[in-house]
């Protein structure tokens, strides 16, 4: 990969990320820390990322675009996690992934709704606590970047652990079909999840979509069904017609 493609790569990893550190850049693209290093720096002097110490931050929003908006889609999860909550039923076992748009489907569960609450994330913990009062937390680290807990608890856990719907987050759904995050750790947890839940609702708002990321962890045939927020491809929603899956897409038209 030629530096331009490799900064260019970056960017995107960043802003999927919100965070990446440069140990995870340098596994990723197999070159070194110090030409990562020089990569970082020049992006941040372009105002394309933030440096911090040993690693990047997305840009911040300085000139009141839409480039904020872009990367975090607060309406496009919302709407997503109104959705999902449909498939909720009274005691059911759930398990909530790590990721922004899981969260935002914790903080939109009906109050009467009575649910067997798990998660890898603290602040979705935080969030399920107000409804489903007792949550399990599973995992015995915390990683800097994605706020997801890992872990050989956590793996312990999942494999002896059967879901009645599980919540799934991706960083990259690809035009093949697989499903890929940044990391190693998260990626196993993912597996695991598919594995163990009865249910598997992907959810994913449009920017995940037809991209790439380091380790694929599944593909589209491991879930049940899919909800994004903006409307398919006819290449992307034959990928998860071909596979059985049930898809609910562009939710932002609908009123």
């Amino acid at each position: 990969m030629i530096p331009d493609e490799r900064r260019k790569e970056i960017v995107r990893q960043v802003n999927r990320s919100d965070r990446v550190t440069v140990e995870e850049l340098t596994e990723e693209f197999g070159v070194s820390e110090a030409t990562i290093r020089r990569d970082l720096s020049s992006l941040a002097e372009d105002g394309l990322i933030e440096r911090f110490h040993g690693g990047a931050l997305p840009a911040s929003e300085k000139d009141g675009s839409s480039t904020a908006d872009s990367i975090d889609n607060p309406s496009g999860k919302r709407a997503i996690a109104k959705r999902a909550v449909d498939e909720l039923s009274d005691g059911d076992a759930v398990f909530f992934d790590t990721g922004p748009t899981a969260r935002e489907i914790a903080k939109t569960i009906p109050e009467q709704l009575s649910l067997l609450a798990a998660t890898n994330s603290p602040e979705s913990a935080f969030e399920l606590r107000e409804t489903c009062g007792e949550v399990k937390v599973v995992g015995d680290s915390l990683r800097q970047t994605s706020d997801a807990l890992v872990g050989p608890s956590a793996e312990s856990y999942l494999r002896k652990t059967n879901f009645d719907i599980v919540f799934l987050e991706t960083d990259a759904v690809q035009i093949d079909g697989g499903l890929s995050v940044s990391n190693e750790d998260e990626a196993r947890i993912k597996t695991l999840l598919c594995e163990g839940g009865r249910h598997v609702i992907l959810v994913a708002d449009g920017s995940k979509l037809d991209s790439q990321s380091f380790r694929e962890f599944a593909t589209v045939e491991d879930i049940d069904m899919f909800i994004t927020d903006v409307s398919l491809s006819d290449e992307m929603r034959a990928v998860f017609e071909q596979a059985n899956v049930a898809v609910i897409d562009n939710l932002l038209a609908v009123p």
